[in-house]
């Protein structure tokens, strides 16, 4: 069983900074084998946290300040002086996961994390031995294209995130109730799995949906103000 809704602990931790949903940035800049990229074209839609790759760019790197229209400072110093260094930008990674039929737990928004996925009895902070299973299935479900925030219309004064494609699932067989999007990546003091499990939502599909050797999809709302996945008026 689920309730569908926004889980209380996410609405607290976007007003911590605790959620980047920004869509990938790709551009170009210089390093300086210290913490200061610049040159940048331009540091719109880049935001404190989002992960950093690129030539000389220290793994596990992200954005601590946002310090120009042309610079940023980075977490690790890069390893080499360069100009014109291809850099990606990235947001946080979401998640879709499956409730299997029948579950033992009432998934809501009191839900705070996922916890180990398939492992341990269900709790606020596991989904536990109920997320669903079966073939073409793999724990922890897939991944996430984010769609980053905006003010879209109808009504303009409610923004809204989304996510493309729609999540799916091919050559599949098996059965499930609800959905719940979570957060992959390391912030909020989440250091390793399963802390970086952090619960956005909840949805309950109404019943029970069943795939037999076929493609399961959930198709995404229209991304407008009364509409989207996730919305703030």
């Amino acid at each position: 069983m689920a309730t569908s809704g926004v889980c209380d602990s996410w609405k607290v931790e976007v007003m911590r900074g605790g959620h980047c949903f920004n869509t990938t940035v790709v551009t170009t800049g210089d390093t300086h084998t210290n913490t200061t990229i610049d040159a940048l074209a331009s540091t719109a839609g880049l935001s404190v946290g989002m992960a950093v790759t690129g030539t000389g760019v220290a793994a596990n790197s992200v954005i601590a300040s946002v310090d120009s229209a042309t610079a940023v400072t980075l977490s690790k110093a890069t390893v080499a002086t360069a100009a014109g260094v291809s850099l990606t930008f990235t947001g946080d990674v979401f998640k879709i996961l499956l409730i299997k039929a029948s579950p033992v737990r009432t998934f809501d928004h009191g839900q705070t994390n996922v916890g180990t996925p398939g492992t341990s009895a269900a709790s606020a902070t596991n989904v536990g031995t109920d997320e669903a299973s079966g073939t073409g299935y793999t724990t922890g479900g897939v991944a996430l294209t984010n769609v980053g925030p905006s003010l879209p219309g109808s009504p303009s004064t409610t923004a809204t995130v989304s996510f493309s494609p729609n999540p799916s699932w091919t050559s599949a067989t098996f059965s499930t109730t609800a959905a719940i999007i979570y957060n992959t990546s390391t912030r909020m003091g989440a250091a390793a799995a399963p802390l970086n499990g952090r619960t956005v939502a909840v949805y309950d599909f109404g019943g029970t949906q069943t795939v037999s050797n076929g493609t399961l999809t959930l198709v995404m709302p229209t991304n407008d103000g009364s509409n989207s996945i996730l919305r703030i008026a």
